[in-house]
């Protein structure tokens, strides 16, 4: 009995310990429902079922491909995202479902629109996001450079994460850093591939996911400024480094996948084709127009 009582006792303080650690403060709902309530949802829409069904198919692809863009960015911008998530999903309180919206749409508990104050938590927004460890500085980060040169390139890239590996800074590719993400998006940009039928979207997602896989991004994006299909824009991976506000360095994942409005098009390549005379006639000096 006594040893039942004991076990009985540690499980006890075990759960306790799991719901303080998960517990976190909250903004006054209100606050969050004033916030949400600046936000117009709109939906985009796309006339997918002009394009073949093979086309289709293609699309569909590309959109399960890009919601796993959305998984790698939420795990970009805070170390504790999945925590918060996975918190607010199991709550019971019905005024948790308000504060996932908003999570939801910011992208972690940090508001984007109150300049990243936490609605969530009372941590600060971390200037790196989760692209380095919350507690390094510039400093130690361009020291260490200077103490390991050799790190320099990998440390600088745009598609490395920075960690602390038994007292060392190390730089991980996103490749390793969010493989059990990026292998089923190369799966689904190869299957996607296999259905183009045209040449350079072919070209642009077969070298896409091998970036994925490889983390050199230089042929894709090569082969994205060659991307000519008369139906399909899309652009999915690593780009912008707005989000780390520490270095400027890191590239977030992020991905468009758009359909071509033919007669909006013809418009816009109407008054392309007056470029250049236009350009002629702008007030600054002819060494910067392209003539």
């Amino acid at each position: 009995m006594k040893r039942l009582l004991l076990v009985a006792l540690a499980v006890g303080l075990v759960v306790n310990g799991c719901a303080k650690k998960e517990a976190f403060v909250k903004a006054d709902v209100n606050h969050v429902k004033a916030q949400l309530a600046k936000l117009a949802p709109v939906e985009l829409g796309a006339e997918v079922d002009r394009l073949p069904p093979q086309r289709q198919e293609l699309v569909k692809k590309l959109v399960q491909a890009s919601r796993l863009m959305d998984e790698i960015f939420l795990r970009q911008v805070y170390a504790k995202n999945l925590e918060i998530r996975d918190w607010l999903r199991r709550s019971k309180d019905p005024n948790d479902k308000i504060y996932l919206e908003y999570f939801t749409i910011m992208f972690g508990p940090f508001d984007r629109l109150d300049d990243d104050k936490p609605f969530i938590g009372t941590e600060p927004k971390p200037l790196g996001a989760n692209f380095y460890p919350e507690d390094m500085t510039k400093e130690e980060f361009f020291d260490w450079i200077k103490a390991h040169p050799e790190d320099k390139e990998a440390f600088e890239s745009n598609f490395t994460v920075i960690r602390r590996q038994n007292g060392r800074l190390v730089a991980i590719p996103y490749s390793q850093a969010y493989r059990e993400l990026l292998e089923p998006a190369a799966k689904l940009l190869k299957e996607a591939a296999a259905l183009a039928d045209n040449a350079s979207l072919k070209r642009y997602l077969q070298t896409r996911a091998d970036a994925f896989l490889s983390n050199d991004y230089f042929e894709s994006d090569m082969a994205w400024m060659d991307l000519d299909d008369p139906d399909i824009e899309v652009v999915i991976g690593p780009y912008e480094v707005y989000e780390d506000r520490l270095l400027s360095y890191k590239a977030s994942f992020e991905s468009f996948v758009t359909l071509v409005d033919r007669e909006e098009s013809e418009k816009l390549a109407r008054v392309a084709r007056y470029l250049n005379a236009m350009e002629k006639n702008l007030p600054y000096p002819d060494k910067y127009k392209n003539l």
